[in-house]
């Protein structure tokens, strides 16, 4: 009886125990948060989740937080103030601002960092104050803006005016010029005395009346002469008119010789056309047309065809004219040089020069003031023959 009440009594320890070790290990799962078996108590591990009780039920589980990434700024190019369609952009145009990296423009790559890489460039549609310029916003020849109009009016800076200019091998310095290109224009005039009530050129003409045959009804006017002046002859120690002689010539009615003066009279204008203006769209045409017929003559043909040539910046090899922009006074006095005949000559300048120069007239007579001309004595020697006898060495005129 002892024996079999002994291992009874053992079967119901270990059953209380496997009940009592149930009961613990719920508890500690379902009723009491933070407590481990290590006794430590600064809470879950990293990598869990907490629940905590809520009245009605549990909470929903909460993720960890992560760290929200930093934003970074770039440098863009932005409009300094409202720039209109066909604006050359220059560099008060343009400002540069920051713009966060998650821009769509920035991230795309369409926008630009440096001034530099804009100024000279044409814009093909409207860019308000503060709005980033991007790479489709600029065009990239005159062809490329015929959406708004494809002109040579679109490398007119606003301000300007364009004006053509003939010119030949000596004023147009060879033929070296192209588009944008900076030239000075030099101007020699003429000038001359005028007579204050008639404008033309002093000395007048005169014809002396013979009263007597005036009054007898005869001819009375004697020969045509100039007003000359009193001087004494001395050899004759008699006072006579001076004057100079008189010719079927108009150029000969008058001593006066002209004082020619030379002066830079226009700065910096600048060349956006050398020749006759062709049409870009007539131009892309026709190397479009040459590109199809090279294509299919090389598919008709073993031999290979050579790729065309780009259009060139200058279509004539010996142009006449040029054509100019510049502020309009300086196209007014352009125009009146022009259609007065002064001798009128283009001088180039470096690219980008800025320089404002600051010059005087030139005349014989400043030349000789200045001490950069010395005017020579008489001498008792010359040179055989004599310097109207010679021909001087000239340039052949180029070929038509």
């Amino acid at each position: 009886m002892r024996l079999r009440t002994f291992l009874l009594l053992i079967v119901v320890l270990v059953v209380l125990a496997v009940v009592a070790v149930l009961f613990f290990t719920r508890l500690s799962g379902d009723g009491i948060a933070g407590i481990s078996l290590g006794g430590n108590d600064s809470g879950p591990p990293p990598d869990q989740t907490v629940t905590q009780p809520v009245e009605g039920g549990e909470a929903p589980a909460l993720p960890t937080p992560t760290a929200t990434p930093q934003v970074r700024f770039e440098f863009v190019v932005v409009a300094a103030r409202n720039i209109p369609v066909g604006e050359r952009l220059r560099e008060d145009l343009l400002d540069i601002e920051s713009r966060p990296d998650s821009n769509i423009a920035l991230q795309g790559g369409y926008v630009f960092s440096d001034t530099k890489e804009l100024v000279g460039k044409i814009v093909k549609t409207n860019i308000a104050d503060g709005q980033a310029i991007l790479a489709p916003m600029i065009a990239l020849s005159p062809i490329d803006l015929a959406s708004s109009g494809s002109d040579l009016s679109l490398y007119v800076d606003q301000g300007n005016v364009a004006i053509a200019f003939p010119i030949d091998r000596y004023s147009g310095v060879a033929y070296a010029m192209r588009p944008g290109d900076l030239v000075d224009i030099l101007m020699s005039m003429p000038i001359v005395e005028l007579d204050p009530d008639f404008n033309t050129k002093l000395p007048n003409v005169t014809q002396r009346v013979d009263e007597l045959a005036l009054a007898e009804g005869r001819d009375f006017l004697f020969p045509p002469a100039l007003e000359g002046r009193l001087e004494l002859i001395e050899p004759l120690n008699l006072v006579g008119e001076v004057s100079g002689p008189i010719g079927d010539n108009e150029n000969s009615k008058s001593t006066q010789v002209a004082r020619r003066i030379t002066q830079l009279t226009i700065q910096q204008a600048q060349v956006i056309w050398v020749g006759t203006w062709q049409d870009p769209l007539e131009l892309e045409r026709r190397a479009d047309a040459a590109a199809v017929q090279a294509e299919e003559a090389s598919l008709n043909s073993d031999i290979p065809v050579p790729t065309p040539t780009p259009l060139p910046e200058r279509l004539e090899a010996r142009p006449d004219v040029v054509v100019l922009t510049m502020p309009a006074q300086d196209a007014l006095a352009l125009k009146w040089s022009l259609e007065r005949g002064l001798n009128i000559d283009l001088a180039l300048r470096a690219p980008g020069d800025p320089t404002v120069f600051a010059t005087s007239s030139v005349s014989l007579p400043i030349l000789v003031d200045s001490g950069a001309l010395r005017i020579p004595n008489n001498s008792q020697f010359g040179v055989d023959p004599s310097l109207y006898k010679l021909d001087f060495p000239t340039l052949d005129k180029p070929d038509e």
